[in-house]
Order: structure tokens, then C-alpha cells, then sequence
């Protein structure tokens, strides 16, 4: 294995859980990457699977060129790699929590110069700067339609949702703004109902 990285425990959401679904993203295909986690949430790890490799850590030895550990390093005695990086999550001046460090560790990045600092100042050990990678993808077209009616028959409450049933079969991302006192008439996630007001 080339990258293996450590989660004791994947949040449901989360800064970290952020930061790597962005990394897998950007460098999963490429890059040979192995996640181990203790717990986690269902999702999150359905999600990174999409990008990376994802094992529950069910002990024995890992043997790796480069070890990424969150947070914490319990695993690492039964890791042998080439090189141990911490990753640097958070201030650690500002959250008055020393950081969890090691002595197999070979190198420490932070996601941004204040945490790279203060790190610094409060361990007296180097810390690289590795921004948070950001994927942007491409913006879907999105149909915005507006309408102020009754929802009754007469005024086309059959065929509005006929459409909006068609253009979810289609895929065709919508949002449809309804002004009407008639709210709920239509069951659709992407109808939305205001308030009419008169001018």
C-alpha cells in the first residue's frame, strides 16, 4: 500500500471528514489511497468509498509507504511505513490542547498557516502547511420556475404536477416557486411554497 490513512473515529459531519472527502476526491484515482477507521458513520464511508479504499481496522500489521494519522496515533506501533505524518486539524493555542504527538512521527502538516504557527510555538517542532483541497464541481443547469395560482383544477394543479413528475423522471435538477394560499397540494421536494401578498 502507498497512503494509508488513520480515522479513529469518521463523524457523521466534520471539518476533517471535509478535508479528506476533498483529498480522496482530488487524489483517489491517482493515488494509491487506503483508509483504516475504528467507528464511523455509515455515510460518511459510503461516501469515501466513491474515492478511496475503506477498511475497518480489525488489528494485525500495516505495512505502508506513508502513514497519515488524525488526531490520534493509537494504531501506530502496529504500522510500519516509510514515513509518519500528522495531520494538524486545528489551533492549537486557541483550543488550549496540546497535540497528540509521537515519536515515530516523521513530519507534521497543518491545513493552514495559523494552525502550522501555533503548533509550532507550542511543540517547538516543524509543521508544513497543507491547505484544505477543494474540488469544485461543474454547476449543474438548474430550471427555475415561478408560478402564482389557486391550485385547483381549473388553474392547471393536474398538469403542474404531471410536469414536475416528468422532469424529476428526465433528471432534470428544479425549483419551483408556487405563490398560493393552496400549500401542500402538490408533494414534490422541489415545489416550494410562498405566502401571496398583495400590492
Amino acid at each position: 500500500m502507498k497512503n494509508v490513512f488513520w480515522f479513529s473515529h469518521i463523524n457523521s459531519i466534520g471539518g476533517v471528514e471535509t478535508f479528506f472527502h476533498y483529498l480522496a476526491k482530488k487524489y483517489g484515482g491517482d493515488h494509491d489511497i487506503v483508509v483504516y477507521y475504528a467507528t464511523g458513520d455509515p455515510d460518511q464511508i459510503a461516501r469515501l468509498r466513491k474515492y478511496a479504499r475503506v477498511r475497518k481496522y480489525l488489528g494485525g500489521r500495516i505495512k505502508c509507504d506513508k502513514f497519515f494519522c488524525n488526531y490520534n496515533t493509537d494504531i501506530i506501533e502496529n504500522v510500519d511505513a516509510n514515513e509518519y505524518i500528522g495531520i494538524i486539524h486545528y489551533d492549537a493555542i486557541a483550543m488550549k490542547m496540546m497535540p497528540n504527538l509521537h515519536p515515530k512521527i516523521t513530519k507534521y502538516v497543518g491545513v493552514s498557516q495559523l494552525v502550522c504557527d501555533n503548533f509550532t510555538k507550542v511543540t517547538g517542532l516543524p509543521c508544513e502547511l497543507c491547505y484544505n483541497p477543494i474540488i469544485l464541481d461543474k454547476p449543474k443547469k438548474y430550471l427555475r420556475l415561478v408560478s402564482a395560482t389557486r391550485l385547483t383544477a381549473e388553474k392547471g394543479k393536474e398538469r403542474m404536477r404531471m410536469l414536475a413528475d416528468m422532469l424529476d423522471e428526465a433528471g432534470v435538477p428544479f425549483e419551483w416557486i408556487v405563490y398560493t394560499n393552496d400549500t401542500r397540494e402538490i408533494e414534490n421536494p422541489s415545489i416550494y411554497y410562498r405566502e401571496p401578498k398583495l400590492g
